[in-house]
């Protein structure tokens, strides 16, 4: 894999110069801000520093002196927000010391805290450092204990999704969420000495494609295959391509869940008691896009996401088989009839499927495979670049 030497894109410093009067008050590490919704259209958010903080109005002017460990309470008030009997359109909490951490809610982080107004509430946006951010994931979706190369790959994989949905959210009030709709990012307490390592031995490195950041999906593990994007999403992309997995070590390389016919009901409405669910259509590698289900009183097509999601289904690598009788009741079928009791889902792998598989990344890692030669393996015809500043 190759490195470049890469320019973020204008739109990236565009949104750092609003940002401007808070590094000068404020050093910070990364030239890179990240801005992450931690707490979002909540009634109330709790607040605070550990160390003396300054709560500040956009201009920048000083509202009130914060003493550490006082908590504050945040809301909205109109069209702004408002703290400790102070208002504004949008305020901030900054430490006045560089260890400084805030919480927001129950998690400590680092750098500070925006509060912006939401459509049902408050919303409250940790403004951190790119490095940091990525320290804190690499614990959060990885934790600390797989090996370093693992760790480094993570890092890498982490750094350039954030970038890649930072292009793409400059008039969103954040960047990211905190959640596993984005990338868990847990703050202080998912950190380790071996996080920030991966974070700073791989500082400012991005997966790019034909000179653009990638959008670097992970998951936890394929079941021995990962997946082409095109078969999950709407949209199939050059360097998300399924490849060989390495994760037979997994622990949910294969699974197994039981679905009582009760539990399928609610997919099932308006097609009486489910006879069977058929795979109509799958991928290559033997995820689930497309099932029937067929009922006593017609027939339902429903789509893989779609079943996983309501099953709370680990993946959609699946096999289906009816186990069981039991007696339809009279409401879902015209006559007294059997139908299978439960199902038997026989499963492989944890995610989507697409992109870097997080137990494979730690199989190949084991064998001294490079972080470099493991993103090569996931991702496809990319090149690994450093950001210009780092």
């Amino acid at each position: 894999m190759t490195r470049k030497r890469f320019s973020a894109p204008l739109a990236w410093l565009a949104g750092l110069l609003g940002w401007a009067w808070l590094c000068l008050t404020f050093p910070v590490q990364a030239r890179v801000l990240l801005r992450v919704g931690i707490a979002v259209n909540k009634p109330q958010v709790r607040l605070g520093s550990s160390t003396p903080a300054r709560l500040l109005n956009p201009q920048g002017q000083l509202l009130a002196e914060v003493p550490a460990m006082q908590p504050l309470q945040a809301s909205r008030v109109g069209s702004g927000v408002s703290v400790a009997g102070h208002q504004a359109e949008r305020l901030y909490l900054q430490p006045t010391e560089p260890e400084g951490l805030v919480f927001i809610d129950q998690n400590w982080y680092r750098g500070w805290v925006e509060l912006v107004p939401g459509e049902r509430g408050v919303t409250a946006i940790n403004q951190v450092g790119l490095e940091d951010y990525v320290s804190s994931v690499v614990g959060s979706e990885m934790g600390h204990r797989f090996p370093m190369e693992a760790l480094k790959a993570q890092a890498v994989a982490s750094r350039t999704y954030a970038l890649y949905h930072r292009s793409r959210r400059s008039q969103q009030p954040f960047d990211l969420g905190n959640g596993i709709d984005w990338q868990v990012y847990k703050g202080v307490a998912a950190e380790s000495n071996r996080t920030q390592a991966a974070a700073r031995e791989t500082a400012g490195q991005v997966l790019i494609h034909q000179g653009q950041v990638i959008n670097a999906v992970f998951h936890s593990s394929s079941g021995g295959h990962t997946e082409d994007a095109g078969n999950v999403w709407l949209e199939a992309r050059p360097y998300l391509q399924g490849v060989p997995d390495f994760d037979h070590h997994s622990p949910v390389f294969s699974w197994t869940a039981t679905i009582s016919a009760q539990q399928l009901q609610p997919l099932a409405a308006g097609i009486g008691a489910i006879r069977s669910i058929e795979i109509l259509r799958s991928s290559p590698w033997g995820r689930a896009i497309t099932l029937r289900l067929v009922g006593s009183q017609g027939s339902k097509e429903i789509s893989g996401k779609e079943f996983r999601k309501a099953l709370g289904l680990r993946s959609t690598r699946i096999a289906i088989s009816p186990r069981g009788e039991t007696t339809a009741t009279a409401s879902l079928t015209p006559a007294a009839a059997t139908f299978p009791a439960f199902f038997e889902i026989q499963g492989r792998g944890y995610g989507h499927g697409v992109g870097m598989s997080q137990w494979g990344a730690a199989a190949l890692a084991s064998q001294n495979y490079s972080y470099q030669q493991i993103l090569s393996h996931y991702y496809r015809n990319t090149s690994l670049a450093v950001l210009e500043g780092h």
